[in-house]
């Protein structure tokens, strides 16, 4: 598989995962020590990724209250090693643009790096 179409897998668990509040399948996309930073509500937040998951715990699926799978993938930008990601998509009728930061650890690609903001 190429890393366009491994990248592109991995970014498809990461929704279906978000869209279904499937939070194992959330995690295995995600590298440990990866850390989120964003924009909720307006307020600034910055969490390690243990902290994002409980969050996505305590949130509906929103397959659950009914919201459309509305997920893209904007563009992938692959430079060796490392790749970034920018998607659009609604998560409880909001509107979220991640910008994602991957690297490829022992040949299996990785979001170490969440970047988010929504309106």
């Amino acid at each position: 598989m190429s890393d366009f179409n491994a990248i592109e897998t991995l970014i498809t668990q990461y929704f279906k995962g978000l869209h279904s509040k499937n939070i194992n399948a959330v995690a295995e996309v995600f590298w440990s020590h990866a850390e989120i930073t964003g924009y909720y509500e307006g307020d600034f937040v910055h969490s390690k990724l243990h902290d994002y998951l409980s969050i996505l715990k305590r949130m509906s699926a929103p397959n659950m209250i009914g919201e459309e799978f509305e997920m893209h993938i904007s563009s992938i930008d692959i430079i060796g090693n490392i790749a970034s990601v920018k998607t659009r998509y609604v998560f409880q009728a909001l509107n979220y643009v991640d910008f994602l930061s991957l690297v490829k650890i022992d040949d299996v690609w990785k979001i170490v790096n969440k970047v988010f903001y929504h309106d």
